[in-house]
Protein backbone atom coordinates (compact mmCIF):
# COMPACT_ATOMS: atom_id res chain seq x y z
CA UNK A 1 0.00 0.00 0.00
CA UNK A 2 2.86 2.16 0.81
CA UNK A 3 4.16 2.07 -2.66
CA UNK A 4 1.02 3.32 -4.27
CA UNK A 5 0.65 6.54 -1.88
CA UNK A 6 0.50 9.88 -3.54
CA UNK A 7 2.80 12.46 -2.71
CA UNK A 8 2.29 15.98 -0.89
CA UNK A 9 2.46 18.59 -3.56
CA UNK A 10 1.81 21.12 -1.11
CA UNK A 11 5.38 20.08 1.04
CA UNK A 12 6.97 19.54 -2.13
CA UNK A 13 6.98 22.95 -3.38
CA UNK A 14 7.23 24.84 -0.15
CA UNK A 15 8.85 22.27 2.06
CA UNK A 16 6.38 22.01 4.85
CA UNK A 17 3.83 19.75 5.60
CA UNK A 18 0.52 20.62 4.81
CA UNK A 19 -2.35 20.34 7.45
CA UNK A 20 -3.80 16.52 5.99
CA UNK A 21 -0.19 15.64 5.63
CA UNK A 22 0.40 11.78 7.21
CA UNK A 23 -3.37 11.17 7.02
CA UNK A 24 -2.58 8.54 4.11
CA UNK A 25 0.54 7.04 6.54
CA UNK A 26 -1.75 7.12 9.08
CA UNK A 27 -4.74 4.69 7.69
CA UNK A 28 -1.52 1.92 6.28
CA UNK A 29 -0.70 2.24 9.75
CA UNK A 30 -4.33 1.33 10.94
CA UNK A 31 -4.49 -1.51 8.25
CA UNK A 32 -1.64 -2.51 10.18
CA UNK A 33 -3.09 -2.39 13.24
CA UNK A 34 -0.88 -0.08 14.80
CA UNK A 35 -3.35 2.48 16.45
CA UNK A 36 -0.92 4.91 18.68
CA UNK A 37 1.37 5.11 15.69
CA UNK A 38 -1.52 6.33 13.77
CA UNK A 39 -2.63 8.83 16.28
CA UNK A 40 1.06 9.92 16.33
CA UNK A 41 1.16 10.28 12.67
CA UNK A 42 -2.03 12.18 12.17
CA UNK A 43 -3.77 12.94 15.31
CA UNK A 44 -6.84 13.59 13.80
CA UNK A 45 -7.54 10.33 12.29
CA UNK A 46 -10.12 9.35 14.96
CA UNK A 47 -11.96 12.30 13.74
CA UNK A 48 -11.86 11.92 10.45
CA UNK A 49 -12.86 8.66 11.08
CA UNK A 50 -15.92 8.79 12.98
CA UNK A 51 -17.19 12.45 10.74
CA UNK A 52 -17.02 9.87 7.30
CA UNK A 53 -18.66 6.97 9.03
CA UNK A 54 -21.63 10.03 10.03
CA UNK A 55 -21.61 10.99 6.58
CA UNK A 56 -22.59 7.68 5.10
CA UNK A 57 -25.09 7.38 7.35
CA UNK A 58 -26.68 10.83 6.63
CA UNK A 59 -26.82 9.57 3.25
CA UNK A 60 -28.19 6.47 3.25
CA UNK A 61 -30.31 6.54 6.21
CA UNK A 62 -33.14 9.15 5.53
CA UNK A 63 -35.01 8.49 8.62
CA UNK A 64 -32.59 10.17 11.03
CA UNK A 65 -31.31 13.53 10.79
CA UNK A 66 -27.51 13.72 11.21
CA UNK A 67 -26.70 16.67 9.99
CA UNK A 68 -26.51 17.96 13.13
CA UNK A 69 -23.91 15.45 14.34
CA UNK A 70 -22.09 16.02 10.82
CA UNK A 71 -21.36 19.41 12.00
CA UNK A 72 -20.28 18.98 15.07
CA UNK A 73 -17.68 16.44 13.69
CA UNK A 74 -16.77 18.44 11.16
CA UNK A 75 -16.14 21.61 13.50
CA UNK A 76 -14.48 19.07 16.07
CA UNK A 77 -11.96 17.35 13.28
CA UNK A 78 -11.09 21.04 12.13
CA UNK A 79 -10.16 22.39 15.68
CA UNK A 80 -7.86 18.75 16.05
CA UNK A 81 -6.69 19.40 13.00
CA UNK A 82 -5.57 23.11 13.59
CA UNK A 83 -3.99 22.35 17.14
CA UNK A 84 -2.50 19.53 15.78
CA UNK A 85 -0.75 21.18 12.63
CA UNK A 86 0.37 24.62 15.44
CA UNK A 87 1.55 22.05 17.53
CA UNK A 88 4.02 20.92 14.37
CA UNK A 89 4.71 24.17 13.39
CA UNK A 90 5.98 25.11 16.55
CA UNK A 91 7.72 22.05 17.43
CA UNK A 92 9.30 22.86 14.18
CA UNK A 93 10.44 25.86 14.37
CA UNK A 94 10.66 25.83 18.60
CA UNK A 95 8.33 29.19 19.10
Amino acid sequence: MEDYMLPCMFKQLFGLDCIGCGIQRSIALLFKGNFVDAFYMFPSIYTTILLFLFITLHILDKKHAYHKIVISLAILNAIVMIIAYVYKLKTLFNF
